[in-house]
């Protein structure tokens, strides 16, 4: 297998057409999502944290910056490679043509637009035109969004197939990017709106947090779970999922997901410790959930021989979920030993190490053997990708450890920043590597994509 190229498809499914059509569709969306990681995401939050390393805090920098920052990951890094993949690979899952084909790039304009608007009203908040070009980034986002999971919906329809706990996990993972693109539209405006910093404070302090939780615990993980009880299987050669387990892990998670932002949002606004206390029974159904799929997947073997040069990413990317799930849990023990109500530094190291250690070393693999099978490349001609693996993880488990540090002392805020410096440096040659794949780099070996099926 790890030489294979194919891709699973649907018996229902016709040959041919399909691949190349999926291949128009996911190309513009994965080259955005590099060039907006590149770009707005890593080498933009390179910049924030020398930033936050001069001031030696991490309130050193707005949260207008740090939310711009982040809406650029969360919908473009993120939400450009979910949309990029679903519309390539979910319709060859189910044995079915795409719906309204055609609206895939009106889509990726009216989400990159968005984007583009929504995060430059957000960095320049005090201009006169921020509130204006934010709202209609905002209804540009809705309309995007919406369209899209439309789309995805109905192709399902289309299928006639049953529920499956793969589109299960899906159609939460939909669910959630519509709840998240709404609420961080509301978050946003409500922080542009602010009249005194004591409204803005209480606005961070109640919503930031849950938002968090939706797009990361809600949108990103239950997609990359439902993706991967289909297809990491026949791609990388993991067990299957048995069903009971598999619908287990959803209702573990889904309620760990739900219980965390109503608890959350519940004890911000009522003071009441009881609901905080609770929360910790929200952090333990995400491991157990996560646990269910991942012990059963057995990522550590293969059953197809040598395994495939994204098997390490995703072997990486389980050990940093359950890293963050790890932190979350000593959370309240980190906060009674370091005497303190709150710690930007040790939560902002449990967010890196989902997005960056798990979402984002997932996306690498996932694209790794995507990007060569559309383009008709066999993986075992390629590069193994080392070094973007090993840049990536040394800087997040830099970004990690350091971050936690300077709560501590302040010596450790100017070598926070060599963190970011390794993920761009890794990530950059990850996507200069499969970008040549997709343009057709020269020297770079291809066959008919028809024929690697």
């Amino acid at each position: 297998m790890a030489g294979d190229t194919s891709l699973p498809i649907h018996p229902g499914a016709r040959p041919g057409p399909v691949a190349c059509g999926a291949d128009a569709h996911y190309r513009p969306f994965f080259i955005a999502g590099m060039l907006t990681v590149l770009t707005v995401g890593a080498a933009w939050g390179v910049l924030l944290l020398a930033k936050i390393a001069g001031a030696e805090s991490f309130v050193g920098v707005t949260v207008y910056e740090v939310n711009a920052h982040g809406h650029a990951q969360v919908m473009g890094w993120v939400g450009l490679f979910i949309m990029g993949f679903a519309y390539q690979a979910f319709p060859k899952m189910w044995g079915v043509r795409l719906v309204a084909p055609h609206l895939s790039i009106v889509v990726f304009g009216l989400v990159l637009g968005s984007i583009a608007a929504r995060s430059a009203a957000m960095y320049a908040h005090a201009s006169a035109w921020a509130v204006p070009l934010h709202t209609l980034g905002s209804i540009v986002q809705l309309v995007g969004v919406g369209v899209f999971v439309s789309q995805i919906i109905a192709t399902h329809a289309r299928s006639g197939q049953r529920l499956s706990p793969s589109t299960g996990f899906i159609f939460c993972a939909l669910a959630f990017m519509l709840l998240q693109a709404a609420m961080s539209v509301w978050h946003a405006d409500r922080l542009l709106h602010a009249q005194d910093r004591g409204a803005l404070l209480y606005q961070i302090s109640v919503y930031q947090a849950p938002l968090r939780d939706l797009q990361i615990h809600g949108m990103m993980m239950l997609m990359i779970f439902g993706v991967g009880l289909k297809l990491f299987p026949p791609l990388f050669g993991f067990m299957p999922v048995p069903r009971t387990r598999a619908w287990a892990a959803l209702g573990l998670l889904l309620g760990a997901i739900l219980l965390e932002v109503t608890l959350f949002v519940a004890f911000r606004t009522t003071g009441e410790r009881l609901y905080a206390a609770m929360i910790l029974l929200a952090w333990l159904m995400l491991p157990a959930g996560a646990g269910l799929l991942v012990w059963s997947w057995r990522p550590w073997t293969t059953t197809h021989g040598l395994p495939d040069r994204s098997v390490k990413f995703l072997l990486a990317a389980f050990c940093w979920l359950f890293v963050s799930f790890v932190m979350l849990l000593a959370l309240p023990a980190y906060l009674a030993i370091s005497a303190s109500e709150f710690s930007h530094a040790y939560h902002g190291a449990i967010r890196h190490a989902i997005t960056v250690g798990f979402v984002s070393m997932t996306i690498m693999a996932m694209a790794a053997k995507v990007v060569p099978t559309l383009n008709g490349v066999p993986t075992r001609t390629l590069s193994a990708l080392w070094g973007p693996f090993l840049l990536v993880n040394a800087g997040c488990a830099l970004r990690v450890s350091l971050q936690v540090a300077t709560d501590w002392t302040p010596r450790a805020f100017p070598f926070v920043g060599v963190s970011g410096v390794l993920e761009l440096a890794g990530l950059a040659w990850w996507a200069a590597h499969l970008g040549g794949v997709m343009l057709g780099a020269r020297g770079t070996p291809r066959r008919p994509a028809a024929a690697a099926d």
